[in-house]
């Protein structure tokens, strides 16, 4: 039949020549004619295909679909008829082609059997590369969705365009409440200086790591530890930045709690080679202010000596102080009724409460377990209370929270004082350092050498203007 096609002389040489498959199809799907790169494509010779149909060498899973298609293309219900599908080479292997009917012509007038003209491209290679890249992408995904790091997408200006379903655990954000925002709105403001897209911030790095601050959507702010990497184009312009980050909350607490740790060790070993040494003079000069007061008779050097003796007293009680971080405690530990014990802390400062125009609530669990405990636990609390009311000059509120959270008990005092800088948060709890005008800052550092005796924690939020959260965690002991 294809003999007949004397005035197509030329689409035959072009046909021949043609380095895409190229096959001439009868109206029921049969091989007529078969150019060179076709058969290259099939492994089969001409004359082995002339004498099959396309079915023959197709994939069992794509007839279905093909035959519908075609079926429309010979009934004239078509106009085009194009199709990815698989043929079976003659060695037994699968290829992926694109089957693609351009047009249909007669072998001559008298003749009604059409004949269609077909190309076919070979898309193995670019199937294995999709499947490639959906193997990428679902490893992507699967990685995605079940790491407990948060993974980001940044546009250039720092706009996020995917977050990891982890934002759930780390800060309680749903991932399309975050789309589209800013991820630097979310820092903490004193470490925005280390905003790695920020406008006016010069980094040529590619790949960086960041340990900063991030507001969780109940209000507080978790410490994150990011690995982040810019993604340029062949051009070099940045097209987005992938980011990793994890909690290192944990990591930051522990790692503040050795260093307090290392701090109380410090001053107790200074306190043991001087406390001594200063308690034995003490005690001779106070004997002889005593004689001199008794000498006084008149009381024209009363006044004098009760200072000398009330300042006396509290270097004497200073040492005490350093006595405690200088060695371990030997009090019994007994079990006890925290709530009790938070009580008559309580009603210790009533009166000066009163005096300070400060309101005491106490907002404690029913049922809280006895924990074990030395007695010294009331001081923590003692000098814990006793900082909040005196951050109230002008009167204010005091909130005492207690309860059970699974194997600890949280205490919380909470005022609504002139709140400590953020700078000067972490010092707390340094030899002497208080913001307090006639303190030492001794009592804090004794009530965390307590609280690290009872294998606690004790923890400081506050914001200046707004008041001071102090947080103690104690074990249940079973």
């Amino acid at each position: 039949m294809v003999s007949h096609f004397n005035d197509h002389s030329l689409f035959l040489r072009a046909f021949e020549k043609s380095p895409i498959g190229m096959a001439l199809l009868s109206s029921n799907g049969c091989f007529l004619k078969t150019n060179p790169s076709l058969c290259k494509m099939l492994g089969y010779s001409e004359s082995e295909l002339l004498n099959l149909c396309i079915s023959t060498v197709s994939h069992p899973e794509d007839l279905e679909a093909e035959l519908e298609l075609w079926y429309k293309l010979v009934q004239g219900k078509s106009d085009v008829y194009q199709i990815e599908k698989r043929l079976i080479h003659k060695s037994g292997s699968m290829i992926w082609v694109l089957l693609h009917v351009t047009s249909e012509m007669s072998p001559s007038e008298n003749d009604n059997n059409a004949i269609f003209i077909s190309q076919i491209v070979d898309l193995t290679e670019k199937k294995k590369k999709e499947e490639e890249f959906n193997k990428i992408e679902e490893l992507h995904n699967l990685i995605s969705e079940h790491s407990q790091d948060v993974i980001l997408r940044l546009t250039p200006d720092g706009k996020i365009s995917y977050v990891s379903p982890a934002i759930r655990i780390q800060l309680g954000f749903e991932p399309d409440e975050l789309i589209g925002k800013y991820a630097y709105d979310y820092w903490h403001p004193e470490d925005m200086n280390g905003g790695w897209l920020r406008r006016g911030y010069s980094d040529n790095a590619d790949s960086r790591i960041f340990v900063y601050r991030l507001r969780h959507k109940n209000g507080h702010y978790i410490w994150q530890e990011a690995h982040s990497k810019k993604i340029r184009n062949e051009a070099g312009d940045i097209q987005h930045v992938i980011s990793m980050g994890r909690d290192i909350t944990e990591r930051v607490h522990s790692e503040e709690f050795i260093r307090r740790s290392e701090k109380l060790s410090l001053a107790g070993e200074l306190a043991a080679g001087i406390a001594h040494e200063i308690r034995n003079p003490l005690t001779s000069l106070r004997g002889f202010v005593q004689l001199y007061m008794k000498e006084d008779m008149d009381g024209t050097k009363k006044l004098r000596n009760e200072i000398m003796i009330s300042e006396i007293d509290r270097i004497n009680e200073i040492v005490s102080e350093l006595l405690v971080l200088a060695k371990p405690s030997n009090e019994a530990y007994e079990l006890r009724d925290i709530v009790n014990e938070l009580n008559k802390v309580a009603r210790l400062f009533e009166g000066q409460a009163n005096l300070y125009n400060v309101q005491i609530k106490q907002e404690f669990d029913n049922h809280l377990p006895f924990i074990n405990c030395q007695r010294s636990i009331n001081q923590v609390f003692i000098n814990v209370l006793k900082n909040a009311i005196e951050s109230m000059p002008d009167g204010g509120e005091v909130i005492m929270q207690a309860k059970q959270m699974k194997d600890e008990i949280c205490i919380r005092i909470i005022d609504t004082g002139y709140g400590i800088p953020q700078s000067e948060i972490n010092k707390i709890g340094n030899p002497f350092f208080t913001t307090k005008e006639t303190g030492t800052g001794l009592g804090l550092m004794v009530s965390m050498k307590i609280i690290q005796n009872h294998k606690g924690t004790m923890r400081f939020e506050s914001e200046v203007g707004k008041g001071t959260m102090v947080e103690v965690i104690l074990p249940i002991v079973k």
